[in-house]
């Protein structure tokens, strides 16, 4: 009489995970003739125990095809770590990002720019109130010493000397000599400063070098009689004494710059004039000046 017996190798084997029955040979081993892997007998008892058999089979055929199949499923479809997933709205931020044109155009001025200005960093204009005003040139320099302006700065400038605190007697008296003795004076120059600043920077220096080059005022340089006299401003806020002091840095400081930038040979005398509303009684900052005059005899 035949045996009949199933193969339990689900993972490799066609006949288990089919759950057929293999009929054997009397005396012939139970081996599986597909995988030659060890069977066990299926028919020992009576047809219910076969039919209870095969549907056991079954399950554990399934049980053993998830098992087989189920690492190469993962495989084909990975699970996506955390470090690999991107955001939806990250991509397309990146990829919609607006292109922003750079920044050509110059400031007013200023030169344009040699390569454009990025776009995190806005160019904004300079405030009005704070940017340096050009220095002022006269339409003509006017010497007459008739009129009123010009008289009254030649009286101010003696009461300024003979009260200057910081020069000496010899010097006062060469300064008040050459403006008592002048024949023609007048103003050559009005050169604004900044809030409580006293010195040029270099741009500054180029420009009153670029206004001294001027053919009229070059005329006056040739003459080796002509003394220019420094007149250093400041408004008249605050304290009186310390005004004094500024105007004069600030006369010292075009003085040097006039003689060692600016290449001027003449007779020049700073003086301070302290605080004023020489130029402007209702906006104050505007008398943060020095005026350069020419003296001639």
């Amino acid at each position: 009489m035949k045996v009949t017996a199933k193969c339990h190798n689900y993972s490799g084997c066609i006949k288990a995970y089919r759950g057929e029955i293999i009929e054997l040979e009397p005396g012939v081993p139970l081996v599986c003739p597909e995988c030659s892997k060890p069977m066990t007998i299926a028919t020992s008892a009576g047809s219910g125990l076969i039919k209870g058999g095969v549907l056991i089979g079954v399950l554990a055929a399934l049980v053993g095809a998830a098992a087989y199949f189920g690492p190469s499923m993962r495989e084909k479809k990975p699970e996506p770590d955390a470090g690999s997933i991107t955001k939806p709205s990250e991509t397309e931020s990146a990829s919609k990002a607006p292109v922003t044109e750079p920044a050509t155009k110059p400031i007013a001025g200023e030169s344009a720019p040699t390569k454009p200005v990025s776009p995190t960093k806005p160019v904004t204009a300079p405030d009005p109130a704070t940017a340096p005003e050009a220095i002022v040139v006269p339409t003509k320099i006017d010497l007459n010493l008739g009129t009123a302006e010009n008289k009254n700065v030649k009286t101010e400038v003696l009461d300024r000397v003979d009260a200057m605190p910081n020069i000496s007697q010899s010097n006062k008296d060469r300064l008040t000599l050459s403006v008592e003795r002048a024949r023609r004076m007048g103003k050559v120059l009005t050169i604004p400063f900044g809030s409580g600043k006293t010195a040029l920077v270099a741009e500054e220096t180029q420009a009153l070098k670029t206004q001294l080059d001027s053919t009229e005022i070059v005329k006056l340089r040739d003459d080796p009689t002509a003394v220019f006299v420094i007149l250093g401003y400041a408004d008249p806020k605050g304290d009186k004494a310390k005004n004094l002091t500024v105007s004069q840095a600030r006369a010292d400081s075009v003085l040097a710059a006039m003689r060692d930038k600016c290449g001027i040979v003449n007779v020049m005398h700073s003086v301070a004039m302290g605080g004023s509303t020489l130029l402007d009684a209702q906006n104050l900052e505007k008398n943060r000046i020095v005026e350069v005059w020419a003296v001639l005899p």
